[in-house]
């Protein structure tokens, strides 16, 4: 990253954007402690815009600072905390579609089927291409939101999503499970692009606790 001519800000909003992607595509693993030379060195700026940004990802929660350790990347949730976690989401998710049914334009319809036909063509692939399937599939879900035009709902909804992503890195996601995945995709499509508001919650809450116990069992805490 070149720093000469770029303000302070610009550097740090960019490093913020680099080390939270780095953080949820798994190069930055759960618990790995966070140097600000390294990390300055790696990404050729100066040690504040990468403090700066250490410290924004800590309030996002990607990022524990520990007293008189400096920074570490947050560890991954347990079962316990990842049903909370979709408990939460399924209340933002489900209360921002039952408004997505009357505000959503032709333009949301139109795009959440493209969406949905890119994960169908990486579902039916010989080889899943799981942060491709995981990627699309976070965009398919947040358009769902965003159609809510709530941008409050939206907000929290990102706020929360980065977890789930990140639990799905390191979990990984058999093909099995992007094809039933995308079965439950479907039925939230088929809601939607019929305005259905009951099917489409039905369909929205039996995905979310279908996500998060496929989560959970491989992680092997299925009893926890």
């Amino acid at each position: 990253m070149k720093s000469a001519g770029v303000s302070r800000d610009a550097l740090t909003d960019r490093s913020y954007e680099l080390l939270r992607d780095q953080i949820i595509d798994g190069r930055l693993a759960p618990d790995e402690r966070l140097q600000i030379d390294r990390l300055s060195r790696d990404l050729g700026v100066s040690h504040t815009p990468i403090r700066e940004a250490l410290n924004r990802l800590a309030s996002d929660r990607l990022v524990n600072l520990e007293p008189y350790k400096g920074f570490r990347v947050a560890a991954l949730l347990d079962a316990p905390s990842l049903r909370l976690l979709f408990e939460a989401r399924r209340v933002i998710e489900l209360g921002a579609l039952r408004d997505s049914v009357e505000r959503a334009v032709e333009q949301d319809r139109h795009t959440l089927q493209q969406l949905f036909d890119k994960l169908e063509g990486l579902a039916s692939a010989p080889e899943l291409d799981i942060v491709s399937f995981n990627e699309m599939d976070a965009a398919f879900h947040r358009l769902t939101v965003v159609a809510s035009r709530n941008v409050y709902l939206l907000n929290a909804y990102d706020d929360l999503h980065i977890h789930v992503q990140i639990a799905r890195c390191y979990r990984g996601r058999p093909i099995t499970d992007s094809r039933q995945a995308q079965a439950e995709h479907r039925a939230i499509l088929e809601a939607f692009l019929a305005g259905d508001r009951d099917a489409l919650l039905e369909a929205a809450s039996a995905h979310i606790t279908s996500v998060c116990e496929r989560l959970i069992s491989v992680s092997g805490e299925a009893d926890a």
